[in-house]
């Protein structure tokens, strides 16, 4: 029986979008017959964080030692690893690999290899401002910014991680055989890290249990984490004073008191319903209630895997017209796209899905086509094809 090891800082059942995917892929994995593991936080004798153990894990470089020493997997899989278990592990990876034949994939959740703020940020006067892939090669570019909004003993932190283990100390990136990228948005940005690449989208849900009970009042929906990045702040102010439907919102996070404020301001809080954090399955009920899933990230999405489930739900998008959102949208044929902090953008697509949504069209997309092409069947197909050495 092959055996895969799957490296991520956090378990399955906490985070987001990476660990639902690990656990998934983990799972398809065991249905086709491997012996597939993880580790994880949960698998170190001593998980506690410090600034030291994120420069350098010692405690998770000897336990996975361990572990590649016991279960000898033929793949390793990369997920997140620099939160937790530190890039260190990239050095006992490289030393298992001189012993052994194995394999080591990754799969690009974000844009750590590239940036040393995973969401391809940075901060100036506590605004966020998009990193520029190309220019973050540069040593002066790379110290003459603040890459974390929370000030700079952390910017510094994340700059020395990143420096020490892809610059100073020799390039630990080269033990990853190839990179798997959700996008080709993201697959662009990793060829900065001299990689190769492979695209490979998220599988998609389960599409067969469509809704039609929506309200008969256009409802909205933004479902996540109610942080700066997300955008929901800066979309409540462009929200058109005449919006005549419903705008509920599901997350929390620092942002949601100002989300709730400029509601009040503007005269909006009968329209805008504030949910808190939901279920994951109570979520999916609500985004599969309403007509438009609304993203209005203000950084690089990579795939955002809602984008996918409000679409096997047949609930439509309007999403900020960047990075994977935008990918998304083109490749399935449906949703509307808004030029980033363009109130005139915003007002003209609303103008779009109100008039759908009276029409009737607003939900009768079909994007079979587009879910069936990327379900879990031919995502595990092209990962076993990976696993066995396909090319970049």
């Amino acid at each position: 029986m092959r055996r895969v090891l799957h490296l991520n800082d956090y378990p399955g059942g906490t985070f987001g979008g990476a660990e639902v995917l690990m656990v998934r892929t983990v799972g398809l994995l065991r249905a086709a017959g491997w012996d597939a593991r993880t580790f994880t936080q949960a698998d170190l004798p001593d998980p506690r964080l410090t600034a030291v153990r994120y420069l350098d894990n010692r405690v998770a470089r000897r336990s996975l030692r361990r572990v590649l020493a016991d279960f000898a997997p033929d793949i390793v899989h990369l997920h997140n690893y620099y939160h937790v278990l530190s890039p260190a592990i990239l050095g006992e990876l490289d030393r298992y690999k001189q012993r052994t034949s194995a394999r080591v994939v990754m799969y690009a959740h974000d844009f750590h290899l590239v940036c040393p703020n995973s969401g391809a940020t940075w901060f100036r006067r506590g605004e966020l401002n998009l990193a520029d892939f190309d220019r973050a090669r540069s040593w002066a570019y790379l110290l003459g910014r603040r890459w974390d909004h929370r000030g700079w003993a952390y910017s510094v932190l994340k700059l020395v991680q990143h420096l020490w283990h892809y610059r100073v100390s020799g390039d630990r990136r080269r033990v990853i055989d190839l990179v798997l990228c959700p996008s080709r948005f993201m697959q662009n940005a990793i060829a900065r890290a001299r990689r190769p690449t492979a695209h490979l989208p998220y599988p998609n849900p389960p599409f067969e249990s469509r809704r039609a009970d929506r309200p008969a009042e256009l409802t909205l929906i933004f479902a996540g984490r109610i942080e700066p990045e997300k955008g929901l702040v800066q979309l409540l102010e462009m929200l058109p004073a005449n919006f005549g439907g419903r705008f509920r919102v599901v997350g929390d996070g620092v942002d949601r008191a100002a989300a709730e404020e400029i509601c009040r301001r503007r005269g909006l809080s009968d329209r805008v319903e504030f949910l808190g954090r939901r279920p994951h399955a109570e979520t999916m009920t609500l985004i599969a209630g309403a007509h438009v899933l609304v993203l209005p990230s203000r950084w690089f999405e990579n795939y955002p895997l809602s984008m996918l489930e409000a679409l096997a739900a047949g609930t439509n998008l309007l999403v900020a017209d960047c990075g994977g959102m935008r990918e998304i949208v083109e490749d399935a044929g449906a949703g509307y796209r808004f030029a980033p902090n363009d109130a005139e953008s915003v007002a003209e697509q609303l103008g779009k899905i109100a008039a759908a949504h009276k029409a009737g069209t607003l939900n009768s997309f079909d994007v079979t086509n587009f879910l069936t092409s990327r379900n879990e069947a031919a995502y595990v197909d092209r990962l076993l094809r990976i696993y066995a050495g396909e090319p970049a």
